[in-house]
């Protein structure tokens, strides 16, 4: 398969991936600038004493975003980006849980810290299904020859 028939065949959930990277980079980079500019008040309405880290975690979603945006002009969308951006948004959920889990150890989190890293938790989860779902219809076929 050329390079014009791999990019007509993933062209089905271009427009697709294009709407849900957009939404994702919207929605994070909005909660990375929320984490730089609000670190101390959210470090005590959510019980998450170390507003550094939230900070770091902010410059982290920033950078992140960058380059979801700059994949998302690119005309061709290639899976593997995708796939990647897929995997990280996998890995913050896995972190996530992981934060909650370690409740009560390293710092005791609010009631209402603990619903917004699972909202914001399950939001990244529904962006790494659809990315991921868009690498598997648009991965390439490996033949036999």
């Amino acid at each position: 398969m050329n390079q014009n028939q791999y990019v007509e065949k993933s062209m089905n959930g271009d427009k697709f991936i294009r709407y849900v990277l957009l939404a994702n980079g919207f929605s994070t980079g909005l909660v990375g600038l929320i984490l730089i500019f609000f670190s101390h008040f959210l470090a005590t309405l959510t019980g998450l004493d170390r507003s550094s880290a939230l900070v770091e975690t902010g410059i982290f979603l920033v950078i992140f975003v960058a380059f979801v945006f700059w994949t998302v002009r690119m005309p061709f969308i290639p899976p593997m980006y995708v796939l990647i951006f897929s995997v990280v948004d996998f890995l913050w959920v896995i972190g996530s849980i992981f934060l909650i889990a370690k409740d009560g150890i390293w710092f005791k989190m609010t009631y209402f810290g603990i619903w917004a890293v699972v909202l914001i938790a399950l939001v990244v989860g529904v962006f790494a299904i659809f990315e991921f779902y868009y690498w598997w219809i648009n991965k390439p076929q490996k033949r036999s020859h």
